[in-house]
């Protein structure tokens, strides 16, 4: 409600007092929340599985060496089912444009140096995308991830062949299977 529509004084003091707080708040924000671009190190590229979270920001902590105190707002990061099996397979055609014009955007606003592509075990995007028979076993669940994970690599490096690509397999205990 704007200050001239029929609100009495007190309404109207308490509007504007308001509207200071939200002011002041906005100026006392850190610097970068202004910012559009940047420099950093990578883009993560990974699953909407909530079980990764916290695994997949200390992966990046360490693959970045970096303490976790400094590595709060320190990468790109994409998430979509499947992560980087989104990004490629044919079963999630219509996610592609969107990941790969974000993946425009990072590199030119953020000029990132690499792009981090992890899946992890037990996916219900890769049970999608490949059925639950090729992911059933863990050999075979490696081989499935493995060929998209590649597929991946190859799309990232022909759009941008000056980043590098790190791909992996993410356990559910965090350890990262590296791949290509």
């Amino acid at each position: 409600m704007s200050p001239s529509a029929g609100m009495g004084r007190r309404q109207f003091l308490n509007w504007g007092a308001a509207g200071a707080v939200a002011g002041g708040l906005a100026l006392a924000a850190p610097s970068a929340s202004w910012a559009g671009g940047g420099n950093y190190e990578s883009m993560l590229v990974n699953c909407i599985d909530p079980r990764f979270t916290t695994l997949s920001w200390q992966y990046m902590g360490l693959l970045q060496g970096v303490s976790r105190d400094k590595l709060e707002d320190n990468y790109s990061h994409f998430v979509m089912a499947g992560g980087p099996i989104g990004a490629v397979h044919p079963k999630f055609e219509a996610w592609h444009k969107t990941y790969w014009d974000n993946l425009d955007i990072t590199v030119s606003l953020h000029h990132i140096k690499r792009v981090v592509g992890l899946t992890h075990r037990d996916c219900g995007a890769a049970k999608l995308a490949f059925g639950e028979a090729a992911v059933s076993k863990r050999e075979s669940e490696t081989e499935a991830h493995a060929e998209a994970l590649a597929t991946f690599r190859e799309a990232v490096k022909k759009r941008h062949p000056k980043l590098s690509v790190i791909t992996g397999v993410m356990d559910v205990s965090g350890k990262v299977d590296l791949i290509g």
